[in-house]
Formats: C-alpha cells, structure tokens, sequence
C-alpha cells in the first residue's frame, strides 16, 4: 500500500500519540518519525513508489469447525 507523504505523516503521528505504548520499548526504542520513514521507504522500491507498507496475505483453512471454537 502506498502511504507517500501524508499516510505516511498520518501513522507517524498516530504512533508518536501513543506515549504509553512507545515508552514500552525502552530507552533504546525507535523514535516514530525516522523509524517508520526508514520501514516505509524499504518497501516502496516494491511498489515503485517513494514509501508503502507491504502486506502478506495468508488463507486459513479448516477441515470442519475452527479450532478455536
């Protein structure tokens, strides 16, 4: 998925607004903005796109009920 630009500002603001989760991660934990510009620019390449996030599609499937039932 293509989040060039504004997505991209988007998630990074989304994620620097949750303190509580990202002081979780430690003093050595990634600052939001140069972090997820950095993830964002390795999948772009992919798409031909300056930053995107890449997704893996897996399928479930079961023989009868879900397990978890």
């Amino acid at each position: 998925m293509d989040v060039t630009a504004e997505p991209l500002q988007r998630g990074i603001a989304s994620l620097a607004a949750h303190a509580e989760y990202t002081r979780g991660l430690g003093v050595a934990g990634p600052e939001p903005g140069p972090f997820l510009t950095w993830a964002a620019r390795q999948g772009g390449p992919a798409l031909g796109v300056e930053a995107a996030v890449l997704f893996d599609v897996h399928a479930l499937t079961f023989e009868g009920p879900p397990p978890w039932l």
